[in-house]
């Protein structure tokens, strides 16, 4: 057999270790630098120097590693694990949708999210692919829509703007995922928000499916007390949802009738990013919240974190608080 025919029984199965293995052994004895990239990160145990060999192949050979997909996959978030690329950023515009080696991938952001579905995704090809992020509006109707399952479990859109310029077919496709049978989670980039205006995301059919929904907003300055209060009337609701804003995330989980949050920030605590927090806080009742976590990516200055404390006493059933460090 043929240093080729081993490849595509990778790519027919790519879980099969043994048919790397053996291709591995295949292109060493051929001299071909691939057959020692799969040995080396096939190995359990590497040494340093074996680090070092692996950096070396792939500045002199990451292109010839690549093939054909070195022409549509950026230079910086690949992760090759056993001798094959299973993550990246690319560019697809359908130039690929014959081509074998996409079958080992499993994590796909796309570059070129104004254009449509690309034709690789909807192909027997990217089968492997669980995880979908960088996925543009004009995508959404023939991704979820498809005539046929497609494997995504995670699937990140790159929104509108709002819920209301969405057209009736992106929202209904959206809601049912029809092509997503395996779906599980669910991020939206929606800049406006208001719990009246994602009315149609709450009743879809997707969102009992899902264990995590994300919604991306401009500012995470809501009214938390009645989002749960809309959340408690709904039967199927996912693990978490989370809101990512620019500088604050809030994560509600449904314990305790959505009584868990984690709040985390995601710059230093000045006055904007301290006032969108206090809102949040302030807009739950009083028996709104049994834990809180809160964290910081940067160090918390004494009297910020006092103010956030004393917002927090409202809450009398509320579980020891974890705090920042402050300075």
């Amino acid at each position: 057999m043929q240093a080729a025919d081993f490849f595509r029984a990778v790519y027919a199965n790519p879980a099969d270790d043994g048919a790397k293995q053996v291709l591995a052994d295949v292109l060493m004895e051929a001299g071909d630098p691939r057959g020692e990239l799969i040995a080396l990160q096939m190995s359990r145990r590497r040494s340093r120097k074996a680090e070092l060999k692996l950096e070396r192949l792939f500045e002199r050979h990451r292109a010839q590693f690549l093939g054909p997909l070195a022409a549509v996959v950026s230079e910086r978030g690949q992760v090759w694990e056993n001798g094959f690329l299973v993550e990246c950023s690319l560019t697809l515009d359908g130039r690929l949708r014959d081509e074998p080696s996409l079958a080992t991938l499993r994590a796909v952001r796309l570059l070129n999210r104004e254009a449509d579905v690309p034709l690789e995704l909807l192909g027997p090809h990217c089968r492997a692919v669980r995880t979908l992020s960088g996925v543009g509006r004009h995508a959404v109707v023939p991704l979820f829509t498809h005539d046929r399952s497609l494997p995504f479990w995670s699937v990140d859109l790159e929104g509108p703007g709002n819920a209301e310029a969405w057209s009736p077919a992106e929202l209904d496709a959206v809601r049912v995922a029809r092509a997503l049978p395996d779906l599980r989670h669910l991020s939206l980039t929606i800049w406006r928000f208001g719990v009246d205006e994602l009315e149609w995301l709450w009743t879809a059919p997707v969102f009992g499916r899902l264990r995590t929904l994300e919604l991306g907003l401009h500012r995470v300055a809501i009214n938390v007390g009645t989002l749960r209060d809309r959340l408690l009337t709904l039967a199927d609701v996912p693990d978490a949802l989370i809101l990512h804003g620019r500088q604050l995330e809030v994560k509600l989980k449904p314990t305790d009738g959505w009584r868990v949050m984690h709040l985390t920030i995601h710059t230093p605590l000045v006055e904007p990013v301290m006032h969108d927090a206090e809102l949040m806080l302030q807009s739950l009742p009083a028996n709104g919240l049994t834990r809180l976590d809160v964290a910081c990516d940067f160090p918390v200055a004494k009297d910020a974190l006092a103010r956030l404390k004393a917002l927090v006493k409202r809450f009398p059933r509320l579980a020891p608080v974890t705090w920042p460090s402050s300075r």
